[in-house]
């Protein structure tokens, strides 16, 4: 078989040199041109939305959204332009005999589909939290190929496309594109489900069938394109787009088919004078020609990437953050560029040519035709050597980054309900504080009154101070507006009943490292757990089920909730060794108002407190059966998400002085609820509590007030998943199934 059957393009292209791409330039240079450049966007787009986007930026400069923003802006037309070049491509093919073509286009495709398919879900195995689709086992492979296609869904595309033509080739080529268009339009609008992949196949098909019959026409139209109508053209584009993006408008019928027809055209007209550029014109041809091993290698390079760069980009300083975000992407982008012609190069050296072509076929008793003339083939072992060492830096990456679940053998105790597990849960705690008025008994009988709630199997609240002895550092250092939290270490024994203290807040850490530890230690002098430093999940064994309790805030040493990546990947390893799972959220905005739940980014005292409900529904998502909220200082209400609870702020569980500044800022809710063994809610109320300000003690309320306020925030803020939470507190799921967002 010729070169040109098994690549599918002509031979002026097979063989075409990457020199300057002038008016006299051949069509095929001038459509690999368009196939470099798109081949750099596709690995952009990926680069950015896949691991830059995922990086947790603590910059108050706006440069992760502008390159967020670029990526958005190029994909309305990059796939469609893609489709419509491959269509071009395929145009000289699509009039050969059926037999002629089948096995280099049609199996050829599919091949390379199932191999790569399948080759991508074995590299990203071990990359579990980078955000692609990965089969994790035969059936899920089986059903990915077969309903939803993968990463190489490309390949995929042009065999079922280059099938459907030939099937049609007897059918006016205008019907053809006009009735997919049509079905294209009504399937993006959502009127008629079809199963599909990046949108739709139907509508990306429009554009191929496009490429294919309007070949002889598609370069001698963009040639004519002046600068004027070509500067119209992107105008044109930049602002259907941002109407789409500004009125919401994209699953309105028509509007997402109108931005990617503006798009594909402008990308159609700046091809030629892009082409005529010195270098990189000649350039992108060159990597054109390669755009298929570009595609399908740079996905599990990414991940190698992604895994060794996100987290310390996500803990690094502020400068280094600064450099990163303004130079990741078009320098990563062109690492990975590099990275793919160099393997690709070692792997066809090497003898691995099949992992791009089909193996070429050998007849009984011919003679091997003799090979064209190329660079010398070079020893397996090195293409092997290659791979090795690209694998052997993902598993040390994963590895070195790898998060460890529960012991083996966590701390046992017995279940109150064989079976279930029993949880007690409160918001902020500030037993005094000193020069706030710090009880004269030094906090004894701060919580005699509600202390026989303290019943279930594990309680636990979030710690909002120090409980150590002078360090000799104060973060205030004589600031009259500033509040930072102490009491003696005797205070710890009058925490009598907590469990486990959550530590992750922006108090503990009010005097310095030393305050910190020493509080961890005078807790645990006393039997009290906490948890609150970065990949800490402590455990307990409770009956035959282990529970594990996370903390997470806003702070550079904690669990960040404003980091979704690394807030999944952390649950999601308590999940794989607990049956059971508890996040611990200091999270939100603060004060008497700060009582409204809202999907977007939360600010106070100018810090970036997270997006509460992003947050929450991510790590239940990664397997989190509750969410305990505080920080607020105000009460919030509850929601049921994929069944599982949860509470966006406790308010305050006592702290006179400070905490009770406002009567809103007095309330406070005592969960107690029971969770089954695999998580799922079982039953719970919320107890009220209020305090003075002078004093501070949690008192029960009779009233309800705190039962009454968060029901009714609930069914304001989300009505649909809002838990109902009855007169005398009991708690219920709403009665339609939660929906998953």
């Amino acid at each position: 078989m010729s070169r040109v059957e098994r690549t599918g393009q002509p031979a002026s292209t097979a063989h075409a040199s990457p020199g300057p791409a002038g008016p006299a330039a051949p069509r095929e240079t001038w459509g690999d041109v368009v196939k470099g450049v798109l081949i750099v966007l596709v690995v952009f787009w990926h680069v950015v939305m896949k691991s830059y986007l995922e990086v947790d930026w603590q910059l108050g400069v706006p440069i992760p959204g502008a390159w967020g923003l670029l990526a958005d802006l190029i994909w309305p037309s990059l796939m469609p332009l893609f489709l419509l070049v491959s269509g071009y491509f395929a145009a000289r093919a699509f009039t050969r005999p059926w037999a002629a073509v089948l096995r280099p286009r049609v199996v050829r495709f599919l091949y390379l589909y199932l191999l790569w398919s399948l080759i991508h879900a074995a590299a990203l195995w071990a990359f579990p939290d980078f955000p692609t689709l990965v089969p994790r086992g035969v059936a899920e492979f089986v059903e990915a190929v077969t309903i939803s296609p993968p990463n190489t869904w490309y390949l995929f595309a042009l065999a079922l496309y280059f099938l459907v033509a030939k099937g049609l080739a007897r059918v006016s080529p205008w019907l053809v594109v006009g009735a997919a268009a049509v079905l294209s339009v009504v399937v993006a609008a959502g009127y008629l489900e079809i199963v599909s992949n990046r949108g739709s196949l139907l509508f990306n098909l429009t554009f191929f069938l496009l490429g294919l019959h309007l070949a002889p026409h598609v370069r001698r139209l963009a040639g004519r394109v002046r600068p004027v109508r070509l500067a119209l053209l992107g105008a044109g584009y930049l602002a259907v787009f941002a109407a789409m993006r500004l009125t919401g408008s994209e699953t309105v019928p028509g509007v997402w088919p109108l931005v990617s027809v503006v798009g594909v055209a402008f990308g159609l007209a700046a091809a030629p004078a892009f082409a005529r550029i010195p270098m990189l014109g000649p350039g992108a041809a060159w990597l054109g020609r390669r755009s298929l091993a570009i595609y399908l290698l740079h996905m599990p390079l990414l991940a190698v990437a992604d895994v060794v760069l996100a987290e310390w980009l996500s803990l690094a300083s502020r400068p280094v953050q600064l450099a990163a975000a303004a130079a990741l992407p078009p320098v990563l982008t062109a690492v990975l560029v590099a990275a793919c012609v160099g393997l690709e190069r070692v792997l066809v050296r090497g003898g691995a040519r099949w992992l791009f072509d089909l193996p070429a076929r050998r007849r009984a008793g011919s003679v091997p035709e003799p090979s064209a003339p190329g660079p010398a083939r070079w020893p397996a072992w090195r293409a092997v050597a290659v791979v090795a060492l690209v694998v052997a830096s993902g598993v040390v990456a994963v590895r070195a980054t790898a998060i460890p679940g529960c012991d083996a053998n966590p701390p046992a105790q017995p279940a109150g309900e064989p079976g279930r597990v029993s949880i007690g849960a409160v918001g902020d705690v500030l037993m005094h504080d000193l020069g706030h008025g710090v009880p004269a008994d030094g906090g004894a009988a701060h919580f005699d009154a509600v202390r026989p709630w303290f019943s279930q199997d594990l309680v636990t609240g979030n710690l909002e101070q120090v409980i150590a002895d002078d360090p000799g550092y104060d973060k205030c250092d004589g600031d009259a507006d500033c509040l930072a939290f102490r009491s003696a270490p005797d205070t710890a024994r009058h925490l009598d009943g907590f469990d486990l203290m959550n530590l992750a807040n922006n108090h503990t850490g009010d005097f310095g490292p030393v305050g910190y530890a020493d509080t961890r230690a005078n807790l645990a002098a006393n039997s009290i757990r906490s948890v609150g430093d970065r990949n800490e999940i402590v455990c307990t064994r409770i009956g035959d089920t282990t529970v594990a309790v996370i903390g997470f805030a806003p702070y550079r040493d904690t669990n960040r909730v404003t980091d979704l990546r690394h807030a999944r990947r952390l649950v999601a390893a308590a999940a794989a060794s607990a049956e059971v799972v508890v996040v611990h959220a200091h999270m939100g905005a603060e004060g008497p108002t700060a009582n409204v739940v809202a999907p977007g980014p939360e600010v106070a005292y100018g810090e970036q407190r997270g997006d509460v409900v992003a947050f929450s529904h991510a790590v239940v998502d990664a397997g989190a059966d509750l969410v305990i909220g505080h920080g607020p200082h105000s009460l919030r209400g509850m929601e049921f998400y994929r069944g599982r609870l949860i509470a966006y702020s406790l308010g305050n569980f006592g702290g006179g002085g400070v905490f009770g500044a406002e009567q809103a800022t007095r309330y406070g809710a005592y969960l107690d609820l029971t969770l089954d063994a695999d998580g799922r809610f079982a039953g719970g109320r919320v107890r009220s509590i209020d305090f003075a300000y002078e004093g501070g003690a949690p008192r029960p309320d009779p009233e309800g007030a705190a039962a009454r306020l968060m029901a009714e925030f609930g069914a304001r803020d989300f009505p649909e998943r809002a838990a109902r939470i009855a007169a005398d507190g009991t708690i219920s799921p709403p009665s339609a199934p939660a929906p998953a967002d």
